[in-house]
């Protein structure tokens, strides 16, 4: 039998970090249950999926039909939470980095794509998906690539979370979790689990080579990552604005920020489909995933942290804007110049071309 320690990985962590009571790996579908679908309504999605995503035929290829796109289909692991989510991640463990024929964006984007139709066509309604690619080696020309394919798909599909984890965020957001979570498991079938066990009885210590060295090599006199970074800009601007001068924005802004038809086509910010702000009562959670940040801005609000790295050029013209408008709108504001700090910032960073 030939065991996929990154299949056995994404159970443990399903299990132990999520807590699906239900969970299993090399999930098909059976022939025999009854779709929530039609089968009409399965081929124009599919049909739809194909006049929305193939451009060069590098992702169906000759796949005419959804009967034939859904025929192979299988999910590496799947499983349901307690409150009935689903989980399903297709897993990818390649150590000398992903090396998939026919490009590798292509080949994600179609297994995502697989997954999203078989889930919509047995999925109960109601029921949140949650549809994730995990992989622990991706370099650096293949993540960017990846990271506007999960853009497009959370545009496209915002009511489906999905969730690209790879590279450190593997090893934060799914390994280091699941070791700590399951240091009480004793189920033989968990052979990730186990192996670790068995390294810990000879204190033994897993080698770990510095990811970030592996992906690129470093340049002369680099420094940390941040100016290429839309982050650490939005969330200095909001302790100005909520924290330091919190009578820069009156009622009507904050209720403006906290809506999410304003955020999306007023600032049009591409932040998925959520406000900019959220109140403390309502969490930082939606449909259990966490989308804010956890640190609480003027005692009163959480910050989106949904930023994805292809919208960064486009969020920061969004929010010079509404600086630009917000201190137009208020030429004799004795803060003035700290929101002239922060616009100088969003066109520093919007010149250099991140």
């Amino acid at each position: 039998m030939k065991i996929e320690i990154g299949e056995s990985l994404c159970y443990s962590y399903l299990r132990h970090v999520k807590g699906c009571w239900l969970v299993q790996t090399n999930w098909k579908a059976s022939e025999h249950w009854t779709k929530h679908k039609t089968d009409a309504e399965l081929e124009y999605m599919f049909q739809e999926m194909r006049g929305r995503f193939e451009v060069d035929g590098g992702v169906f290829k000759k796949t005419a039909s959804v009967e034939q796109f859904m025929q192979q289909a299988e999910i590496d692991v799947i499983g349901i939470d307690q409150r009935g989510n689903v989980h399903a991640i297709d897993v990818a463990f390649h150590e000398a980095g992903l090396n998939y024929g026919g490009g590798v964006a292509n080949r994600i984007l179609k297994k995502m794509l697989r997954a999203y139709l078989l889930l919509a066509a047995y999925n109960p309604p109601g029921n949140n998906l949650n549809i994730y690619f995990v992989s622990p080696m991706v370099r650096k020309g293949v993540q960017a690539d990846l990271e506007n394919t999960f853009a497009t798909l959370c545009e496209q599909y915002p009511q489906t979370d999905w969730h690209l984890i790879t590279n450190e965020d593997c090893h934060t957001q799914i390994v280091i979790p699941t070791l700590e979570n399951a240091g009480s498991v004793a189920d033989t079938a968990e052979l990730f689990v186990r192996s670790t066990k068995l390294l810990n009885l000879f204190g033994a210590q897993p080698v770990r080579a510095p990811i970030s060295k592996w992906l690129s090599a470093p340049t002369e006199g680099a420094g940390p990552d941040t100016d290429s970074k839309v982050q650490p800009l939005v969330q200095d601007m909001m302790r100005t604005l909520l924290q330091e001068c919190p009578t820069t924005l009156d009622d009507r802004d904050l209720q403006n920020l906290m809506n999410i038809d304003y955020c999306k086509n007023q600032l049009s910010l591409k932040i998925g489909n959520h406000a900019l702000l959220r109140e403390r009562q309502q969490g930082r959670e939606v449909n259990g995933r966490s989308r804010y940040w956890k640190d609480l801005y003027g005692g009163r609000f959480y910050v989106c942290s949904q930023w994805w790295k292809v919208h960064h050029t486009h969020n920061a013209n969004s929010l010079l804007r509404f600086l630009d408008e917000l201190a137009r709108s208020k030429p004799n504001h004795t803060d003035l110049p700290k929101l002239d700090r922060h616009i100088a910032r969003f066109r520093k960073f919007i010149e250099a071309g991140n």
